[in-house]
């Protein structure tokens, strides 16, 4: 008998180790499996790539990096809509180093502009003419052209008269879409963004290049309220599309506007979004001179609030920025907004966005005053010129009496005796607590639940 169980029990101890073999097999396979799936993706990571339109035709040119090439072979590259699609022509690579190469992506040659016409992305394969490898897998690329590059012009005044003749150049121009391959609508959006209307104006007055407002231009396209060009011709021959969303230019109201443009792909080709910036801008009502203050005192833990008076009143920019000549006495913030840090002074500086206009405000930082009748804080409201301090109540003993009526909502009154009435705002009985019961629970329960563990663990190494 007591050989049958030593016998049992060798079983289950063998079991058991085979059980503990199968899960580290386990484990190292899946680990194994793990390995093999990053270090080629790992090494795909490294390859990086930049992007550079040179023209609104579509064409751009990408410069791949990362990469390791033989300077004694040629290599070559294929474009295609999808990953998977089998690469109809391989194309010559001219610009490389050992470790580069420039993709040039000319949307004039055919096979190539089906892509570009095609989708938003595709996939360029990069391949060594001599042995046929593959040097680079399917990598995909951005086509789209950002919205101000789209069409010949970036700007039109409110008012322009546009032209019916594609020699003209008094119309719209769109290589990429043509009445061939897509319809034309139209809308107009103001723009509110007034540092894209600061900026605008800005390169305006400097005579440069509206491009530099692509970065900070919408993206977003309108989804309704499209309107048909009033004119829309030509075709791939004649070198895209022309024509004109209205004959006379004419947005709704004064401003800086958007002149969205969509083409409606058809026959395959994919939809396109444009916009034109449209100047109907009113002309600028110079800042004269900015004011603050001379001086204003603002308690410690309190704020003042500085106003500045601008001349004229309807000055066209209003925008300013403030310092403090000493931020360890107060700091002041992008609305003029003091906090004090210290006892003593700082000289508050408000300048005009163009650095043409400046005021100057003296702050004093004071100790904060005591309510010498009921030992509480004072909190007069007090101003200096056209700075406010930011406190409520009044410090009038007149205003101190029983009748509730006189006093904000969930005030108490303080009696002449200095004793408090009964407050209907303060619930009776003890404070609820605020969590440290419930931490220390929360902690015993862990505790006990993680005694309870190890005794069962200590059984079970015994018993074995």
């Amino acid at each position: 008998m007591r050989k049958k169980e030593i016998l049992l029990n060798t079983k289950e101890e063998g079991g058991e180790r085979m059980s503990k073999v199968k899960y580290i097999l386990f484990i190292v396979l899946f680990l194994a499996g793990m390995l093999l799936f990053f270090v080629p993706n790992s090494y795909a990571a490294e390859v990086n790539v930049t992007r550079n339109i040179y023209s609104n035709n579509g064409s751009m040119k990408f410069n791949f990096t990362g990469l390791t090439l033989d300077m004694s072979h040629d290599y070559e590259f294929g474009f295609t809509r999808t990953k998977t699609l089998e690469v109809e022509k391989w194309y010559l690579i001219t610009e490389k180093t050992v470790s580069s190469v420039v993709v040039d992506i000319v949307s004039t040659d055919s096979t190539l502009r089906k892509v570009v016409d095609a989708v938003d992305t595709g996939y360029i394969t990069i391949k060594d003419k001599a042995t046929g490898n593959i040097v680079l897998e399917p990598y995909v690329v951005d086509l789209k052209v950002p919205f101000l590059r789209v069409t010949n012009y970036t700007v039109i005044p409110n008012g322009k008269e546009m032209s019916l003749y594609n020699s003209d150049d008094n119309n719209i121009k769109v290589l990429m879409s043509h009445k061939g391959n897509s319809e034309a609508y139209y809308q107009y959006e103001k723009i509110t963004d007034q540092n894209v209307i600061n900026k605008y104006k800005e390169i305006k007055k400097k005579n440069g290049n509206f491009m530099q407002l692509e970065n900070i231009l919408k993206t977003t396209v309108p989804t309704s309220n499209w309107k048909s060009w009033d004119f829309w011709n030509g075709y791939e021959s004649t070198g895209g599309g022309y024509g004109y969303t209205q004959k006379e230019v004419k947005v709704p109201d004064s401003g800086l506007y958007y002149m969205w443009l969509y083409f409606s792909g058809k026959n395959g080709t994919k939809n396109r979004y444009a916009y034109i910036l449209v100047d109907n801008l009113e002309p600028d009502i110079a800042l004269e001179s900015i004011l603050l203050p001379k001086t204003a005192t603002v308690e410690m833990g309190k704020t003042l609030n500085l106003n500045v008076n601008f001349n004229p009143e309807n000055a066209t920019n209003k925008i300013v920025t403030w310092s403090s000549s000493d931020e360890s006495v107060a700091t002041v913030d992008n609305v003029g907004r003091v906090t004090p840090k210290k006892i003593g002074s700082t000289i508050i500086t408000v300048v005009s966005q163009d650095g043409n206009k400046k005021a100057n405000c003296t702050v004093t930082v004071t100790t904060q005053k005591q309510n010498n009748n009921q030992g509480n804080e004072n909190n007069n409201s007090a101003s200096n010129g056209n700075g406010t301090t930011n406190n409520g109540a009044s410090n009038n003993p007149a205003d101190n009496n029983n009748d509730n009526s006189k006093n904000p909502a969930g005030s108490i009154n303080i009696k002449n005796d200095g004793s408090k009435p009964n407050d209907p705002t303060t619930a009776k009985g003890t404070l609820p607590q605020t969590g440290e019961k419930a931490i220390l629970l929360v902690v015993i329960v862990v505790a006990v639940l993680s005694g309870i563990g190890y005794v069962k663990y200590k059984k079970y190494q015994d018993i074995k």
